[in-house]
């Protein structure tokens, strides 16, 4: 089968894990958390690119770093991952540094520190021949990605997306994204006051895009194909115990991608995506415990899908 290449584009930083027993966490001047901390490289640009790559696609990373010692570690460990780097600059003041707070009951809290990122434009012309070399371009919802949507779609490009979390449809961050994105990723977190269906087929009216996803955590997800004008909703699989659910939903985005690329239908391609996923969340980290194809078709062969047609629109 022929080896898909994918423009990733997003954010790469440094990212530590702090287990605590539960939120709120009470004042004491020092812990000794032995084993419960946690460091490595992530950011959702790097999780994507290293579990696309695992499952055998060719992977082209751009982002930005500071040439500083985490900008450093993060370029020697795509390069361990085999990921290219040539679309990596090292441009910024210091590298994005992450903080995710894990509580025994498996919720978070995030702190990210994105230095100056956010104040970049990437530069078109410099990116124009590698998105051209793509079969699919993935731009996360960064900043500097908004100049990229446009030009990927004058090349026809697919566009995916991550639009994390969107309270409204008409989220002025995230509109640009969605306007673009032929596939959008989000979460179910923000969502008031309206069924998950009522919600994608909103977004499907005004956006019009091919597939919406949406991640319900240990729900499982839920999928609009707006080719065939259908929702289904997939229940969670448990494949091996859970350690923490850092970087579930670019494990789930990441491996819907690579069997779309392939051609499988909305609704298979995330039954394995699920199947990847849920042994993903049984690892430390973001960028750890992915699978390969061959792993994921072992597991196809004996996992029971429980999947619901929600409506069709």
């Amino acid at each position: 089968m022929k080896k898909n290449t994918v423009y990733v584009s997003g954010l790469l930083n440094f990212e530590t894990i702090l287990n605590v027993e539960k939120f709120p966490i009470d004042y004491f001047p020092i812990a000794y958390p032995f084993y419960g901390i946690n460091s490595e490289v992530s950011g959702t640009a790097f999780n994507i690119s290293k579990a696309l790559t695992t499952l055998g696609d060719k992977v082209i990373l751009s982002s930005y770093v500071g040439n500083d010692l985490l900008g450093k570690t993060i370029l020697s460990e795509a390069k361990k991952a085999k990921i290219d780097v040539s679309c990596i600059k090292a441009e910024l003041e210091q590298t994005p540094n992450c903080v995710v707070i894990v509580d025994s009951y498996g919720e978070t809290q995030t702190h990210t520190d994105l230095k100056n990122i956010q104040e970049l434009q990437a530069d078109v012309e410099l990116e124009k021949q590698a998105i051209e070399k793509s079969d699919l371009v993935v731009l996360c919802n960064s900043n500097f990605n908004r100049p990229l949507l446009e030009v990927s779609k004058k090349l026809n490009k697919k566009i995916a997306t991550d639009v994390h979390i969107l309270g409204s449809i008409d989220d002025p961050y995230n509109k640009q994204f969605l306007e673009y994105g032929d596939i959008v990723f989000l979460s179910q977190k923000g969502i008031v006051d309206l069924n998950h269906e009522d919600f994608l087929i909103q977004v499907y009216n005004r956006y019009h895009n091919d597939v919406i996803v949406m991640g319900e955590g240990k729900d499982g997800a839920m999928i609009l194909d707006g080719i065939n004008r259908v929702v289904y909703h997939v229940d969670a699989i448990t494949l091996v115990n859970i350690v923490n659910t850092v970087g579930s939903r670019d494990a789930l985005f990441s491996s819907f991608i690579h069997y779309y690329l392939q051609g499988k239908q909305p609704l298979e391609a995330l039954k394995l995506a699920g199947i990847f996923t849920s042994y993903k969340i049984g690892a430390l980290g973001g960028a750890n415990g992915f699978l390969t194809e061959k792993e994921i078709n072992k597991y196809a062969k004996k996992v029971d899908y429980a999947v619901y047609k929600i409506c069709e629109f």
